[in-house]
């Protein structure tokens, strides 16, 4: 059903009970089946003879591919590996989720999992900047885009934005694992930014910066320009005297470091940087940097809005703990999540807003 190495990795995982406190999913429902182990332990029971079924299935969609596992995990397995398998077998045998099955053929019809034309932030210029806005900030998280966009103008870059953004392939890759869709999706969009002539590409979600920097190149459609994140992108404008703070913000805040920046790239000091140079008496959450909680993704909250909107719950809890009275984040997928269950008194904060009013 899975591959040999998946197998192996779940097989290893289905009796170890190490990483089960950091998984935010478990953490919100109590639940078992929702632990990395008792995923591994059901795939197992498959390779022994046990028919994978709808209700397994169910149990492999209640997870984040947050990476938290991986992270923490001293001998190297990833359950994120074999969780992505048992979606592949789920979607092409129709036991995915109906929920799921619908954000699929959204994808099928339209492209996207919203089943409907994707907002273009399309430009006509032409430079060596392309910015990638990706679907999560396209669809749910417009001004963050705007902002970014607005800071580079402030800046003197000239950048262009595709006027028909291609899908980078990450949700469709999350939904059913890197089947050949995915990579379909992933040479179209290398080749629309290759055809641009762009030297560096800024991409605003880091979901969509991990497939383009990780699988591209190992399906055979790499970009050929540099790839960086907007929040570094931004540092960088501020580090060199292009972008010029001019105000100030106000409040003790935390920086929310999202899965992709946090577990795949380690990239924790740009956005921390920005925040303190705009005002912001900066404090950490216990669960920081590598360690940070999962607050959810786009993808997931599509189709299990209740679990995810439990595991944003989990995050503002971290903050809670603390005298912070601002989370702040940079990514428009925990934007999108954070911004589900905000506690009263505390205030989200999207970094570029921010920089954008006082630069």
């Amino acid at each position: 059903m899975i591959s040999q190495l998946a197998s192996k990795h779940a097989d290893k995982c289905r009796f170890c009970w190490m990483c089960r406190h950091l998984c935010p999913v478990q953490l919100q429902t109590g639940k078992e089946i929702n632990t990395p182990r008792a995923k591994g332990l059901l795939l197992s029971m498959t390779a022994r003879g046990k028919e994978f079924d709808s209700d397994m299935a169910q149990a492999m969609y209640e997870c984040l591919l947050c990476d938290a596992c991986t992270n923490d995990c001293a001998t190297g397995y990833q359950p994120p590996l074999f969780i992505r398998e048992a979606r592949t077998e789920a979607v092409v045998n129709g036991l995915a989720p109906k929920a799921v099955m619908d954000l699929v053929d959204n994808i099928e019809k339209t492209g996207n999992i919203y089943g409907k034309e994707k907002p273009s932030f399309g430009t006509e210029n032409k430079g060596e900047v392309l910015v990638y806005i990706g679907e999560a900030a396209a669809f749910n998280a417009p001004a963050m885009a705007k902002a970014f966009l607005s800071l580079l103008s402030k800046a003197g870059v000239s950048y262009m934005v595709l006027k028909e953004e291609p899908a980078s392939g990450v949700m469709l890759g999350d939904l059913a694992g890197y089947v050949e869709e995915v990579q379909q999706q992933a040479k179209h969009c290398a080749d629309a930014v290759n055809e641009s002539g762009a030297k560096t590409v800024v991409v605003l979600d880091s979901y969509d910066e991990e497939i383009m920097k990780q699988k591209y190149p190992e399906w055979g459609c790499e970009i050929k320009a540099d790839i960086i994140s907007a929040v570094a992108y931004a540092a960088k404008l501020v580090e060199d005297g292009k972008l010029v703070i001019k105000g100030k913000a106000e409040g003790v805040a935390a920086y929310h470091d999202d899965d992709r920046s946090a577990r795949t790239f380690h990239e924790f000091a740009p956005a921390r940087e920005l925040a303190k140079k705009a005002g912001y008496e900066l404090i950490e959450m216990f669960n920081k940097e590598k360690l940070a909680k999962s607050c959810g993704s786009t993808v997931a909250n599509a189709y299990m809005p209740e679990i995810v909107k439990k595991t944003a719950s989990g995050r503002w809890d971290d903050l809670l703990r603390t005298n912070a009275e601002v989370m702040i984040t940079a990514n428009p997928e925990s934007y999108e999540c954070l911004a589900l269950d905000v506690p009263e008194g505390k205030k989200l904060v999207d970094l570029f807003d921010v920089l954008d009013s006082i630069c």
